[in-house]
């Protein structure tokens, strides 16, 4: 029994660790899913669309585009919610997901951003 309760409880924890809560700021909780360089950035109302070329190591998210919806998904290098005027191709950009859908290119929803530039 005690095998059992140490091995469900081991399980919770990496259960708990791997959904982490969308409260918490992720940027401030681990390293970036990936860091590239953004291609194309187009915006309407509260979803911005930024075009990705991930560095060498991130090929997974090669030719992805991220759809920022919510204000503040995507924060600027100081850390203010970014809109699509503050995103100029050519800049740098870290990005955090939670899961991608397997596909070409990957699609990965609600993800969360940082710009390095």
């Amino acid at each position: 029994m005690r095998i059992v309760t140490a091995a469900a409880v081991a399980a919770l924890a990496v259960g708990l660790v791997a959904c982490e809560a969308r409260g918490d700021d992720v940027r401030d909780a681990r390293e970036a899913d990936a860091v590239g360089t953004v291609t194309s950035v187009s915006g309407a109302g509260d979803v911005m669309v930024v075009g990705f070329a991930p560095d060498p190591g991130d090929e997974y998210f090669e030719g992805t585009s991220f759809e920022f919806v919510e204000r503040g998904a995507l924060e600027t290098a100081a850390g203010e919610p970014a809109t699509a005027a503050d995103v100029a191709v050519g800049d740098r950009l870290e990005v955090w997901v939670d899961a991608c859908a397997e596909s070409f290119p990957v699609q990965c929803p609600d993800p969360v951003g940082r710009l390095l530039s």
